[in-house]
């Protein structure tokens, strides 16, 4: 049987102890501590306000960099009166898009030590996020732990962390039970919560139970599958060859309106290719296009493949040439399918040109 999660006991009823309640301790602590007094400086409401729009602008800009995010949060940290807990909320979520997820720790314990500032829920989804992605998924729970002690109800950001962190460095039991005691809390969760564990079920080869959770999400009626709770188990399907249920599932998935994308699209054109049936495969490529979904590297890959390995060295030129005109630029993959076809058919000069235009 295995182990439960730790973090699971903080949604049992009545249970307001964790193993790993350590931030939660310190939070607590920290409304009463005083020594971080001494580095701040006065400035008026408007300076303060002003700063909060600065900081506010600059994260959205799309070019905030490390050093000027860090000054402008030692700045607000320092500020008298206490600016916004939303200013800082701002800089963590812009370094925290930089993948600098240590960084984003490092700030917060900051803030824990500095009087006046009180982390709300938005602070804390993205702190427990940057810990999930640092597999630390121990103190993650311990934020939940801080989220429940102090009357905060964890939103749909923070429990999809969470379970894309149990269903990645944990067991895939403890995540139907983390989702389990969500569904039973009523606690926040949307679609990307389901595709999350339906994607970790079909990365461990439960393809069949991730089609009764998508079963089960049209049964509850909350939640409308979206391409992201289908692009798992399609792929899966192909996989494991069973292309044919692949293909009852994506006609399912449009009779119910749920547009497919590319994801979709590729998974059944490389299960298609696979199983050597390059008509079908050819045919779905063609629908794809008519829908206005573009072609990437990934489709062309899968239809060249294909078509050299059977022979098909004219329509895998044709398609080659169509991946170019449409921005798809060619890759390794491509040029070793292309290769070993000149080679086998014996267009040992062909091949020379195309390394010789590779390298131009």
């Amino acid at each position: 049987m295995a182990k439960k999660a730790p973090g699971l006991t903080l949604l049992q009823k009545g249970n307001r102890s964790s193993p790993y309640s350590l931030f939660g301790l310190v939070f607590f602590r920290s409304q009463f501590c005083s020594f971080a007094v001494n580095r701040c400086h006065t400035v008026s409401v408007k300076e303060t306000i002003d700063l909060e729009d600065l900081v506010k602008m600059r994260c959205k800009s799309g070019n905030l960099g490390l050093d000027e995010a860090l000054g402008h949060f030692d700045s607000v940290i320092q500020m008298k009166p206490i600016p916004s807990i939303w200013a800082i909320n701002h800089l963590l979520g812009a370094v925290s898009k930089m993948n600098q997820c240590s960084t984003v720790v490092s700030m917060y314990k900051q803030i824990l030590a500095s009087v006046g500032l009180h982390p709300e829920i938005g602070t804390l989804s993205v702190v427990t996020n940057c810990l999930c992605r640092m597999n630390r998924v121990d103190l993650g729970f311990s934020v939940l732990a801080t989220i429940l002690k102090h009357g905060l109800q964890p939103n749909g950001y923070t429990l999809n962390a969470l379970l894309h962190g149990v269903c990645k460095c944990r067991s895939l039991s403890e995540a139907v039970e983390l989702l389990r005691k969500i569904e039973e809390k009523g606690l926040a969760c949307s679609e990307i919560t389901y595709a999350t564990i339906i994607n970790g079920l079909c990365r461990a080869g439960k393809t069949c139970m991730a089609l009764e959770i998508l079963e089960q999400m049209y049964e509850d009626g909350r939640f409308k599958p979206d391409p992201q709770c289908y692009n798992p188990i399609i792929d899966s399907l192909c996989k494991e060859r069973r292309i044919d249920e692949a293909l009852t599932l994506f006609r399912d998935m449009i009779n119910k309106s749920v547009a497919p994308n590319i994801i979709n699209y590729n998974s059944l054109i490389y299960g298609l290719c696979n199983m050597g049936l390059w008509t079908r495969a050819l045919a779905l490529f063609e629908i794809m296009k008519n829908k206005g979904i573009k072609p990437n590297v990934f489709t062309f890959n899968s239809l060249i493949g294909a078509s050299c390995k059977s022979g098909k060295w004219e329509e895998a030129v044709l398609l080659f040439i169509n991946m170019i005109d449409c921005g798809a630029f060619p890759d390794i993959v491509t040029f070793n399918s292309v290769l070993d076809a000149l080679c086998k058919e014996g267009k040992t000069a062909e091949a020379l040109n195309l390394v010789e235009e590779m390298f131009l």
